[in-house]
């Protein structure tokens, strides 16, 4: 059973074994201390006392839940405005001057659909100029829901990168081995033009309708009523950032009528009017907008459930709302902000030698901008390291400790002045931990993932080793064992002599650039479908 405290519900019936007119009760109890059998007695204790408060060590969690409540009712100005809806409608969205939804960038159905399976698709990342890296990333690569729509790493490699596991069994990135620099190995430097590798832990998408300002710096922004709004510009911005090719899409009809679906005034128009880059980036707005973490143990607490958070959890709370000040950066329903801030935290150690990211002032220029990043949004942390845009800080107990501490990795002449001691005692730090790790952490994120692709292809990622772990199909698995292997390379190597492919059959699925024969191109895909393969 893991650290997070385990969450156990039951009905409490009255002495007729009757269901009394209170809704289902759940209390939190930490698994740090109960087993099992010490949760079954609680649970039988419970059944037969349906008054029951139930204490957590010396908190009472339902009288302490109404006093936190009551804490923080008064510092947010009132607990329903940290509320996040449900109906993906009631979410913030881009509004014309007059204060109407903006039909362009309306929240819809079938656009949100539409965004997810083209957030998560390969498809267009084909630009590289490099073949081995086509078709290796998606947005979701850098952005995945496991890791709370981060990288999970420090710096992510996207297009050019592929899985492998490091020395603890983790599953990670790294530049495709072709791309490394002659006779430098993986000890030296890797292509640059050929890897997409921003030195910055990547931002989460997670609660970005809630913001006017997005990345580490705030550069995606909308400046004038003209420009796009900031999803969108940040979307358009990811096309030139990452070279992905915005007419790929035109070439899978399975996706023709899904956007059809979804810009229904534009079914009439050519197919490359209809899938164009403006209709990608509104789908994939669209679905970004509706990707906020709501179903964690704090919604549940905002929504008047005392028993959603454990007191060590509420402790926790009370000192965001209060005594540790989390709140004046990290407040409102997303617990993020458009504010900047100077903490003195490391650089990138991707950053080559002698630049510096200076953060907002590469927005703004004003000096007094220098190293100073957004604060962003706290919800849905655990597990989900590194933190801080250098992904200076493993843990989210790191950072309560660095924040604590206020002790600066790098000296530097703006630091805030919201950064100093705050006293925090040791069972404070792990309550404020708790708080922001289990408290604050959504465990059903996955309903914003996407299950297959109308391409075909791998999600999120199509490189061969990805396509292995996730169990997709493989090119050159003729006679699908699941392995690539000396079997298959002789059915290969038969259609290969022949080149070609319309012969029946036998090689139609060796084919596959769909040119009609089994050419130099398909030997190429089938010899690295055959060396990634495990056996």
């Amino acid at each position: 059973m893991s650290e997070a405290a385990h969450r156990a519900c039951w009905h409490t019936t009255d002495a007729l074994g009757e269901a009394p007119a209170a809704t289902p009760r759940c209390t939190r109890i930490s698994s740090r201390h109960l087993d099992s059998r010490v949760l079954l007695i609680v649970g039988l204790i419970a059944a037969a006392s349906p008054n029951l408060t139930r204490a957590q060590g010396d908190c009472e969690v339902e009288t302490r839940a109404a006093e936190v409540r009551a804490f923080i009712d008064a510092v947010a100005g009132g607990i329903e405005t940290l509320q996040i809806p449900e109906d993906i409608h009631d979410l913030p969205q881009p509004r014309l001057p007059g204060g109407e939804i903006d039909p362009l960038y309306e929240i819809t159905e079938a656009r949100v659909e539409l965004g997810r399976l083209l957030f998560h698709d390969p498809t267009f990342t084909v630009l590289t100029g490099f073949p081995e890296t086509e078709l290796t990333g998606s947005c979701a690569t850098c952005h995945f829901v496991e890791a709370g729509f981060r990288a999970g790493q420090a710096q992510c490699f996207g297009v050019g990168g592929r899985r492998f596991l490091d020395e603890s069994g983790t599953s990670v990135r790294e530049p495709i081995p072709s791309l490394w620099a002659i006779d430098e190995g993986p000890t030296g430097d890797f292509n640059g033009d050929a890897v997409d590798n921003p030195a910055i832990v990547s931002p989460s998408i997670n609660m970005v309708a809630y913001f006017d300002e997005l990345l580490w710096n705030g550069a995606a922004r909308q400046e004038t009523p003209e420009e796009s709004p900031p999803v969108e510009r940040q979307a358009r911005n990811a096309f030139g950032a990452h070279r992905l090719d915005d007419t790929a899409f035109e070439q899978v009809p399975e996706y023709v009528p899904l956007f059809e679906e979804a810009f229904p005034e534009l079914a009439d128009e050519p197919v490359e009017v209809l899938i164009d880059m403006f209709q990608i980036i509104r789908a994939i707005s669209a679905y970004e907008r509706t990707v906020v973490s709501n179903h964690a143990p704090w919604d549940a607490f905002l929504a008047g459930d005392d028993f959603a958070l454990t007191c060590e959890e509420l402790d926790g709370a009370e000192l965001f709302w209060g005594e540790a000040g989390c709140s004046v950066c990290h407040g409102g329903p997303a617990l993020g902000s458009t504010t900047y801030h100077a903490l003195g935290v490391a650089e990138h150690a991707g950053l080559p030698d002698g630049e510096h990211d200076l953060g907002r002032f590469d927005v703004t220029s004003d000096p007094a901008d220098q190293y100073k990043f957004r604060a962003m949004t706290v919800r849905n942390l655990k597990g989900t390291g590194p933190f801080f845009h250098g992904g200076s800080a493993d843990t989210v107990e790191d950072v309560v400790r660095y924040k604590n501490a206020a002790v600066t990795d790098q000296k530097i002449d703006n630091l805030s002045p919201l950064f100093v001691p705050l006293g925090l005692s040791e069972q404070q730090i792990l309550d404020l931990t708790a708080f922001l790790s289990d408290g604050l952490n959504d465990p059903d994120m996955e309903r914003f993932s996407a299950d297959s692709l109308p391409s075909g292809l791998c999600v999120p990622n199509d490189d061969l080793p990805s396509r292995y772990d996730a169990g997709c199909e493989l090119f050159g698995d003729f006679d699908e064992d699941g392995d690539v292997d000396l079997i298959d390379y002789g059915h290969f190597q038969r259609c290969f002599n022949s080149q070609q492919a319309n012969v029946g059959e036998p090689c139609a699925p060796m084919d596959r650039d769909g040119d009609e024969d089994v050419d130099l191109d398909d030997y190429a895909a089938f010899r690295s479908a055959f060396n990634a393969s495990p056996g």
